[in-house]
């Protein structure tokens, strides 16, 4: 079991990036993608340019051989029929390209808006009602490193409930813990934990809980609570890397246990 006696200063740092730096790299993407659009533009127009560039030499040869008609009906005619066909030609692909830039943009926009409400939901620094496990989970963390432990709570406790298989889910319910111990909140602190190792007895963390558990019934002067804590990580979890501290604390428990000053039960 890894031991992760984890208190604010020692987790800055260890997370994702902050939320203003998502927020410049998706700016930026946008700024990407409306440049992307503006290039797609320029080169519709530039073919739009070209074919008709090819009609006019088109029209001027029908007009040419028109002033001509008596000399070279023949010829004429064919001038029409690949002036006809030129026009139809040209019309189709202007067509065409229209309707591929149309859904190009539709696309890109489509993309735009998500990627701004992205933006908006990364500034904010709340989860949004579709947000992903994976969201929930930055999201939580960048409240716990800022010392923002209520939204931290609830939004740890939204990832263990809403993907209680999710790899994080453990993790989570071990932060919300350690966000009650932040906030000296031990009662639910201890509520935390035992959700903990209730619903996730195999995760690395349970051990660890275990061992904040008993300290923060400590600190209520729950003596015989403290030492249960600490007993079920010998009996549970005997290859713990905590089980030296928590017999270290217990032995100071069971001193404090005859001193009614420090231990009320």
């Amino acid at each position: 079991m890894a031991l992760k006696l984890v208190y604010p200063l020692l987790l800055a740092g260890c997370f994702w990036t902050t939320t203003k730096s998502e927020g410049d790299a998706m700016r930026k993407d946008i700024t990407t993608l409306q440049g992307q659009m503006s290039s797609k533009q320029q080169e519709l127009d530039s073919e739009i340019a070209q074919l008709k560039t090819v009609l006019d030499d088109a029209t001027k040869v029908l007009k040419r051989n028109s002033a001509d008609l008596g000399a070279d009906v023949d010829g004429l005619r064919n001038d029409i029929r690949t002036a006809n066909g030129l026009v139809t030609a040209v019309n189709n692909s202007v067509n065409e390209m229209k309707t591929a830039f149309d859904k190009y943009k539709k696309d890109n926009d489509a993309r735009l808006d998500g990627l701004e409400q992205r933006v908006a939901q990364i500034e904010s620094g709340k989860p949004s009602a579709n947000s992903s496990p994976d969201d929930l989970w930055r999201l939580g963390t960048q409240a716990f490193d800022a010392g923002r432990y209520h939204d931290a709570v609830e939004i740890y406790k939204r990832l263990y409930q809403t993907f209680p298989t999710h790899s994080r889910a453990d993790d989570a319910a071990y932060f919300r813990g350690q966000s009650y111990t932040n906030e000296k909140d031990w009662d639910k602190a201890i509520g935390a934990y035992q959700t903990l190792v209730e619903k996730y007895p195999d995760s690395d963390l349970a051990d660890d809980g275990l061992y904040f558990a008993a300290q923060a019934a400590q600190q209520l002067k729950n003596c015989t609570e403290a030492r249960t804590y600490l007993g079920l990580i010998t009996t549970k979890y005997p290859r713990s890397n905590v089980i030296k501290q928590a017999k270290e604390l217990d032995a100071q428990v069971k001193r404090d246990l005859k001193n009614k000053s420090k231990c009320t039960s």
